[in-house]
């Protein structure tokens, strides 16, 4: 399938507009969640109380060990909940159930650092880089890709028109 020049540059805008709009939804995501948690969160320790792995799915391939048959073999992945118990600076006993990200790991009586916002404690999240840095980081870069290609689609789109 070919497309017109008028076409392609009202594909190109639409694809820059919808680019801008996923990058104005993750700014607004960040700037509503982890920013003002890493900014301004309070700092605690959180014990696991319960760890659950839930099966998200399940796939099933054929290898073949060495020269026998055929096997199926499956394979599934999972994702991690840990239970945190913490205490506020307020004194009030808080549980919250939080995602082990980037395979961290989970057992009944570790200790995590934790850290939240007053306000909201029950938003609270493992403090490290696994937890909060680094899908933070990865949500910066998105919206920056996604901003940029936008605009430049939005750019060079106009350009053209003229």
């Amino acid at each position: 399938m070919t497309f017109t020049k008028s076409q392609a540059l009202v594909f190109r805008k639409i694809l820059g507009i919808g680019l801008l709009a996923l990058a104005l939804l993750g700014a607004v995501s960040l700037a509503m969640k982890d920013v003002p948690l890493a900014l301004f969160g309070v700092h605690t320790t959180g014990i696991v109380k319960k760890v659950e792995v839930i099966q998200t799915s399940t796939s099933s391939k054929w290898e073949r060990d060495g020269f026998g048959p055929k096997k199926a073999v499956s394979r599934s992945s999972h994702t991690t909940l840990m239970h945190m118990g913490f205490t506020t600076k307020e004194g009030r006993e808080m549980l919250v159930k939080t995602t082990a990200t980037f395979n961290t790991e989970a057992k009944v009586g570790d200790e995590h650092p934790m850290i939240y916002l007053s306000s909201k404690p029950e938003t609270a999240k493992i403090y490290s880089a696994k937890q909060l840095w680094l899908p933070m980081g990865i949500g910066f870069i998105f919206v920056m890709v996604c901003g940029t290609i936008g605009f430049f689609f939005l750019k060079n789109s106009s350009r053209q028109a003229a």
